[in-house]
């Protein structure tokens, strides 16, 4: 399954699960506590943000972010 960029944020927002993925073979996930405490892991690392605006921003995946990769994401 691919998300578009407004459903993973609508999905990181409602808080209700983790999103396991992998993006050319390798795992990620993103782990959304609170609206302000976000964890977002790929390849064995791993960063927290403090929003769900960051979370989509933040290049933590092969150096780009979800908005730019999430329709490529394994989910």
């Amino acid at each position: 399954i691919s998300l578009k960029a407004i459903d993973m944020k609508t999905l990181i927002a409602g808080l209700t699960q983790d999103i396991d993925f992998e993006y050319h073979g390798k795992h990620g996930a993103i782990c959304p506590f609170s609206h302000s405490d976000i964890s977002l892991s790929y390849d064995g690392k791993e960063i927290t943000v403090e929003s769900v605006d960051l979370a989509m921003s933040t290049p933590f995946v092969d150096g780009k972010s979800l908005a730019e990769v999430c329709e490529e994401l394994v989910v």
